[in-house]
């Protein structure tokens, strides 16, 4: 056989098993790169929650907070209520330290109904990769969505499971409010969650989604970068976590009394 022949012949089994390739495995392929690449931007897309280990909690001077029904105390009593404030369904809490804390008090569902209200995705996306029990509570859909990774997608991975774990990835990317790929289960006597950035590495911003049987509070903290002010430790949050609570009284106003 001469030489061209010999290129041609292994141009066309080329292709031939080119073609056979894309058309067996070409979406997974895609959807498997994509996913990686969300996850070199997004670092915390390719983590999935751990158990939180340090449970020491601070037992330092502090404030109680209270909006909306829901109360929880702050290892801190350096809050500026000239400048906090409650903006529409949001409460504005800032320290004199220039740390900060946005509170956000919601019925349960409110995430999942504001993004099926919206659009972002629909019921039938999640249940068909979950099960219809994801759809139970916000908890249950936040927890299938943390725990989805890019290693899920893979050659073998159904071609429509792989666009649906994809279109995840994507509202995963964008869910957290926080600067940290940590994600860390967390629990209490009234609230069970996610905690969104390790203090350790002094995040810019990190969060905390608490979910309880009639409420649900998210509560996001942003830190002043490093200087004279001391970072914020995993006991402070630890702090907030655990004294959590309903009250009596959903007045729609924040309070701040001494803890």
């Amino acid at each position: 056989m001469s030489k061209w022949k010999w290129v041609l012949v292994s141009l066309g089994i080329a292709v031939v098993f080119g073609g056979l390739y894309l058309w067996f495995f070409g979406i997974q392929t895609f959807f498997a790169l994509y996913s990686r690449k969300i996850g070199l931007e997004v670092p915390i897309v390719k983590s999935a929650p751990v158990e939180l280990r340090d449970l020491e909690i601070s037992r330092g001077q502090g404030e109680r907070l209270s909006f909306k029904g829901v109360e929880f105390e702050v290892p801190w009593n350096d809050v500026d209520e000239k400048k906090s404030r409650v903006v529409g369904g949001w409460a504005l809490i800032v320290f004199r330290s220039g740390n900060s804390i946005i509170l956000c008090v919601t019925p349960p569902k409110d995430f999942m109904n504001d993004m099926f209200r919206n659009k972002i995705a629909s019921p039938e996306l999640f249940a068909g990769l979950y099960g219809s029990d994801v759809l139970q509570s916000d908890y249950a859909l936040q927890k299938a969505i943390f725990e989805t990774t890019p290693s899920e997608i893979n050659l073998l991975t159904p071609a429509k499971r792989a666009s649906g774990l994809s279109s995840v990835l994507l509202i995963k990317a964008i869910m957290p409010p926080t600067t940290d790929w940590a994600i860390y289960n967390v629990k209490s006597t009234n609230f069970r969650g996610f905690q969104l950035g390790d203090p350790r590495r002094r995040p810019k911003k990190m969060s905390i989604d608490l979910h309880g049987d009639d409420v649900e509070i998210e509560i996001n903290i942003d830190q002043v970068p490093p200087g004279p002010t001391p970072a914020i430790t995993q006991s402070e949050i630890n702090r907030i976590i655990q004294s959590a609570h309903q009250t009596s009284v959903a007045q729609p106003i924040l309070t701040v009394n001494p803890a």
